[in-house]
């Protein structure tokens, strides 16, 4: 079969096949999202030329309406996947749209020259043979309604997840931003940092708010400059307090150099040492050392920020910063308080979320004007809401009422309209404000892995699976060791009625934390979809070993006189004895009524759902459990009722 090799171009080290929808790097494959391929092709196509926003919006989103944020953020993905190391290669050009600006050879023979003077051509010596492994065809997918959908769209991700997923999926889920660490660098480098909490000499003489609010301070300096991408807090507060190998966490975290300080409390004063490992060589590229007052603490972290900040501006030629966000507060036991509470935050249980309402609550009396705490109580709330920690409406309430003080404080807190965006669908059915506020979260601060994660969420819930997946991916190249999102990945997966994907994805993470005990329940849904009841059966009775222990034995005699349906009915019969417990879900009970076919039961349950406030009723539209009741004109006024008819 002949191909078309004038869909083939070069520029820089990058090789782009658009007929395969395949990007190398030095012959390395790179994932790419489709938006984001589609967006590349036609910058690369038109190379020297503009490209207006409009044109992005009518040709690669032709089939779906969107705003100008999303360019945007395809744009900035772009950026970060090629990373612009010899200079920029995508030229923005100021409410207009963009340019591709580097030299780009067809392997046709042809060379093209982009330019504000146009395209040139010239006799190229000769042509590099074809590598590119086969892509797949496309598949079909079950919609929400449960009809087959030809996708008449290539996706190759698809392939690459197959074979990334079977040998190490999420432990290098980073490299879907894959880019090089030079030896040395020059200006408008793109380059990719994880800034570590201090570490004190001593333990027996240490400072918490110092560990984390230097750390803190630092990042939304550096986040400040577009040269920088900087691993968040959220992500990097996992290695305080602990030991680690530093360039075994640049490989974790994937990114070019880690920032390692250790401090000194003595005299009165505190002593800073900071090293910047590259972690490609293993070297350390530059130091810091100051001493600085200890008597004001908010004082010492602000000049030790700036003034190794400053070091790392210059080490980089970085591009100079723009206001970015502060710290919020001047209150230092404030201050202290929210760092407490966003630490128990990301060790997520009810337990914790208590505690770190707790936390934010005394932040706020201490200070009353501080955004930042809201925020956190807003999340506090919200999760605690879904942990079963409270009543799943009222925490709903609670976390929109912070969310909105936090926005009247500062209007351009990303952490808010994170909030926001996640809890419009469960307390208000509101799908076009949380696109909107998720869509504002991220433009405000595109590094925010929860903003991506959420916005996937919302994506998902809405049918659009390939969208969700890419959002998805984008918060896992922030945080790569989250195991919320590779299960979430699992989840998308198995909404999108692709089970063998699904089981795929979940099993990898059960291999990396077998105590992880939703993952269970999606992995059980997955094969029960799929029709394979011995294996529903076999991940069922893991997840009651590790929930509901004291259940596991009635279910096995279940198993054994009734087979997987009398599994199904007999934990059916288990939830009703405490179905008014303010633990239980409704949801879960329609869900197993459901698929024992027993259809009336299945819509009382969804009723009491929606009386109950449960948020999993988000889900109702793409929930493959719930196929078979699609057909029934209430489930249609289920869907109706919640804004998703």
């Amino acid at each position: 079969m002949h191909r078309d090799e004038s869909n083939l171009y070069r520029f820089k080290a990058f090789r782009l096949d658009v007929e395969d929808r395949r990007l190398y790097r030095n012959g390395i494959p790179i994932p790419l999202e489709p938006k984001a391929f589609d967006v590349l092709t036609l910058l690369v196509e038109n190379s020297g030329h503009l490209v207006e926003k409009d044109e992005l919006l009518q040709t690669v989103w032709a089939d779906s309406f969107v705003e100008e944020s999303n360019v945007a953020r395809v744009v900035y993905t772009l950026r970060r996947t090629l990373g612009e190391d010899d200079g920029k290669l995508i030229e923005t050009v100021p409410k207009k749209g963009y340019r591709f600006v580097a030299d780009v050879e067809h392997e046709t023979g042809i060379l093209q020259v982009g330019g504000e003077n146009g395209n040139r051509t010239v006799e190229q010596a000769g042509q590099v043979a074809s590598t590119i492994e086969p892509s797949f065809a496309p598949d079909k997918i079950p919609g929400a309604d449960g009809v087959d959908h030809t996708k008449k769209v290539w996706r190759p991700w698809i392939g690459l997840a197959l074979v990334a997923v079977t040998i190490s999926i999420l432990l290098v889920a980073g490299s879907f931003f894959y880019l090089s660490s030079p030896s040395t660098t020059t200006a408008n480098t793109f380059s990719k940092i994880a800034v570590l909490p201090l570490t004190p000499i001593s333990s027996g003489n240490r400072n918490e708010l110092y560990e984390n609010g230097v750390a803190d301070s630092l990042i939304l300096k550096l986040s400040s400059s577009r040269s920088f991408f900087v691993t968040p807090l959220s992500v990097t507060r996992r290695y305080a307090g602990v030991e680690y190998d530093p360039r075994a966490v640049g490989k974790n975290l994937n990114v070019d150099y880690v920032l390692v300080t250790n401090y000194q409390l003595a005299e009165g004063k505190i002593r800073i040492t900071s090293q910047l490992m590259n972690v490609e060589t293993g070297l350390i590229d530059e130091t810091y050392k100051g001493e600085k007052d200890a008597g004001r603490i908010f004082a010492a972290q602000d000049a030790i920020a700036t003034e190794l900040g400053n070091v790392l501006f210059a080490r980089f030629g970085a591009e100079l910063p723009v206001p970015g966000r502060k710290r919020g507060t001047a209150n230092e036991d404030a201050y202290w308080s929210y760092l407490q509470g966003k630490n128990l935050m990301d060790r997520r249980s009810a337990n914790n979320s208590e505690k770190a309402i707790s936390y934010f609550e005394e932040a706020i009396r201490l200070d009353p004007a501080f955004a930042r705490a809201y925020a956190g109580l807003a999340l506090g709330y919200r999760t605690l809401g879904s942990l079963g920690g409270g009543h799943p409406r009222e925490m709903l309430m609670k976390a929109n009422a912070a969310a909105l003080r936090s926005l009247e404080l500062d209007p351009e807190l990303p952490e808010a309209y994170v909030v926001l965006g996640d809890i419009k669908p469960k307390f208000e059915y509101d799908w076009v404000g949380a696109r909107e506020n998720l869509l504002r979260a991220i433009e405000l601060d595109p590094n925010n892995d929860l903003a991506h994660a959420t916005y996937s969420e919302l994506l998902a819930e809405t049918g659009h699976f390939d969208e969700a997946l890419a959002e998805k991916d984008t918060a896992l190249s922030i945080d790569p060791r989250s195991l919320v999102y590779q299960r979430d990945r699992g989840r998308i997966l198995y909404y999108s009625r692709r089970y063998d994907l699904a089981i795929i994805q979940l099993k990898r993470v059960i291999e990396l934390d077998e105590n992880f005990q939703t993952a269970y329940g999606w992995m059980w849904l997955a094969y029960a979809m799929k029709g394979d009841a011995a294996s529903a059966y076999e991940f069922f009775i893991r997840l009651m070993q590790k929930t509901e222990p004291g259940r596991v034995e009635t279910l096995q005699n279940a198993y054994k006189t009734a087979g997987w349906e009398g599994v199904l009915k007999r934990q059916l019969e288990l939830q009703k004895l405490n179905e008014h417990e303010l633990s239980n879900s409704y949801y879960q009970m329609a869900r197993i009524s459901s698929l024992l076919g027993e259809k009336e039961a299945a819509f009382d349950y969804l009723k009491k759902t929606m009386e109950k406030g449960h948020s999993q009723i988000v889900m109702l539209k793409v929930e493959p459990a719930f196929d078979n009741l699609r057909d029934d004109p209430r489930f249609s006024d289920v869907l109706r009722q919640i804004g998703l008819d």
